[in-house]
């Protein structure tokens, strides 16, 4: 089988992550052949190249675009700020490449509309790297709701909090043209992401209040939410505490699903349950997969993306809506574009 000539925009701590999934000693991704990597910090694609490929030359870029004419890989990961997402997957897809982007994938609700246009034109993969979605116990609790075990879901509770402020001073994350947002935007996103994938319905409708707390960026928030299905949700978002805690609450008629937006632990109780669901049963169909791996599989026909750009498109109308309230006092109304 011909390798898929993968690339890295953006050479981060955090892409250690996918790297890692890749050249995993006991179950590598074969089918990925890094063939570039791009970072304006040079010394970041170095210690990239000096970890995971140490035999390879490699070349390393500072300009994405000089990589995607120089290499045409057939597949890129983007790891960069939040705000440079759009520029570097567009260009990524109009390129020819499939793209997987780390959340958020972009940080305007008409730049994801652009990019799902874009995808789709192309007929290429577009995917988020959140983790939650692709672990086996978000699939088993969407089932559960599906089925009717849940019933339909009437209430969302969720709660990020960390110290946030004070380990993101003085980096990319606390600077707005970089980040797009504060800690509402960053890790918080996790939840608002495993929110509206578990809910699986858009927003209509949302209110917020955030303190930056002196800096140029969100910092706490609080958050009120309504999906059109007619489940409505609050969002703690705490990025001032000395601890970290991140947790989703979801109420239905027929039970309540307490789970980390992260994946792993989760359960399900109930009266009418015989005893509570604490664990995925064995055999089940849908089996946790690194976001790289399901990439590939992707890729190849051989999987449906387990975090696609719906998800993105949705999350981004969420977030608008959530900083225009905060910027106005005001709930903002999500007027849907086709």
């Amino acid at each position: 089988m011909k390798p898929i000539r993968l690339a890295i925009i953006g050479c981060g701590g955090f892409v250690r992550y996918h790297l890692r999934a890749i050249f995993d000693e006991k179950n590598p991704i074969e089918e990925f052949k890094v063939v570039g990597l791009v970072d304006p910090v040079r010394k970041n694609a170095l210690a990239r190249r000096k970890e995971f490929l140490p035999r390879k030359r490699t070349p390393i870029f500072d300009n994405h675009k000089q990589m995607l004419k120089e290499v045409a890989p057939d597949a890129v990961i983007v790891s960069t700020p939040h705000t440079l997402h759009f520029r570097h997957c567009f260009d990524a897809l109009s390129a020819g490449a499939h793209v997987m982007v780390e959340k958020p994938m972009v940080t305007r609700s008409d730049d994801a509309r652009r990019l799902v246009a874009r995808a789709g034109k192309a007929g290429k993969v577009l995917q988020i790297a959140i983790q939650g979605t692709y672990t086996d116990t978000f699939a088993y609790t969407r089932k559960l709701i599906e089925d009717g075990t849940v019933g339909p879901l009437q209430l969302v509770t969720g709660v990020m909090a960390q110290g946030w402020m004070k380990g993101t001073r003085g980096k990319w994350r606390q600077n707005p043209r970089l980040s797009g947002g504060g800690q509402l935007y960053d890790s918080t996103a996790h939840v608002l992401s495993a929110m509206v994938f578990l809910v699986d319905s858009p927003v209509t409708e949302a209110f917020c209040w955030t303190d930056n707390k002196d800096t140029k960026v969100d910092i706490n928030a609080v958050a009120t939410i309504r999906f059109a299905n007619g489940c409505m949700a609050t969002v703690t978002s705490g990025g001032d505490c000395p601890t970290f805690h991140s947790h989703l609450v979801f109420q239905g008629e027929g039970a309540l699903v307490e789970i980390s937006p992260h994946g792993g632990s989760f359960r399900v109780h109930s009266r009418s349950l015989e005893k509570e669901i604490t664990k995925v049963p064995r055999g089940w169909k849908v089996p946790t997969v690194s976001p790289a791996r399901n990439f590939a599989d992707a890729i190849l026909g051989r999987a449906e993306s387990r975090c696609g750009a719906r998800l993105g498109l949705l999350l981004a109308e969420l977030m608008d809506a959530l900083y225009a309230s905060a910027a106005t006092g005001k709930p903002v109304k999500i007027k849907r574009k086709a």
